[in-house]
């Protein structure tokens, strides 16, 4: 079944002390990414979080936001640093009277600077934790629901995309053995016309007519595109989603349809051939996004 890597899903989980919310959304990417946006006193659980996401979540740039309500009092304290804190000012103020340009220090700014809360707390609190594991469970759940059904839309699509494809092909079929013909009719009428200069050997020039043809002949292009879109459409109704074989596949039809196109000599042929890389433009745009 085809996943996007695009989604969202949030989970809140409570108890009479905390109140956890997590939201994730994801994006395309070619690797699984990680942004974790977690409030400074959090940050010890960040590999937990990233560890336990791992495990559902194969590619994406996923980004994750934590809010965490404490409902009763909190025995944590933050272990602001002080000192630290007021020479941070000491030094901003004297940096703005330097610059000659008005002091604008205020608090956010104060606890946001380096080291002035620490950034790990020496004990996690297993209640907390639990919470925190579970919203971001269920989630990541609603993530990977949300992937599956935007995943049916874009299957859907990719069945119309591929089949025009491969009606393109039919026709591409259909119009290449008249197309050799009609090659072979114009070499042999050219050199009829030009035959009372040049003398020929007829052994000669059949040999020359076959390997002619043979350069031009699209038969054994015609057969590897029918089988890359068969393929293509195998891995597409599988179970797993493969993003990343789909991506490989297209660029192979690709390759085909362009030799196609480069054989040919057709004007007809060169039409349906246009179409085919439309169409496939499409998938290659569709198929980036697929797990």
């Amino acid at each position: 079944m085809i996943q996007s890597m695009t989604g969202y899903g949030s989970a809140t989980c409570s108890s009479p002390n905390f109140n956890v919310t997590v939201e994730i959304k994801s994006l395309n990417s070619k690797f699984l990414e990680f942004q974790l946006k977690l409030p400074r006193v959090y940050m010890k659980y960040e590999h937990k979080l990233r560890t336990s996401l791992s495990k559902n979540l194969q590619r994406g740039k996923v980004t994750l936001l934590l809010n965490v309500e404490v409902l009763t009092g909190d025995k944590r304290t933050l272990n602001i640093n002080k000192s630290l804190v007021k020479k941070y000012h000491q030094e901003l103020t004297d940096l703005a009277d330097f610059l000659d340009i008005p002091a604008q220090v205020n608090m956010d700014l104060l606890l946001n600077l380096p080291e002035v809360i620490p950034t790990e707390v020496e004990h996690e609190d297993p209640e907390e934790w639990q919470l925190i594991e579970r919203a971001a469970a269920l989630a990541s759940a609603e993530l990977v629901k949300s992937r599956k059904e935007e995943g049916q839309a874009l299957d859907r699509d990719l069945v119309a995309k591929v089949g025009e494809i491969r009606k393109n092909l039919e026709e591409v079929k259909s119009l290449a053995p008249r197309r050799l013909e009609n090659v072979r009719s114009r070499i042999e009428q050219s050199l009829e016309e030009i035959k009372h200069k040049v003398e020929a050997d007829p052994n000669r020039f059949e040999q020359e007519l076959i390997f002619y043809m043979e350069k031009y002949d699209i038969n054994e292009e015609i057969v590897r595109l029918t089988q890359h879109i068969q393929y293509f459409e195998e891995l597409r109704a599988t179970d797993k989603s493969n993003g990343k074989q789909l991506q490989f596949l297209s660029q192979e039809m690709g390759r085909e349809i362009n030799t196609i196109g480069s054989k040919a000599n057709d004007a007809q042929i060169q039409r349906h051939v246009v179409k085919m890389k439309d169409e496939l433009e499409k998938i290659k745009e569709q198929v980036l996004n697929i797990l």
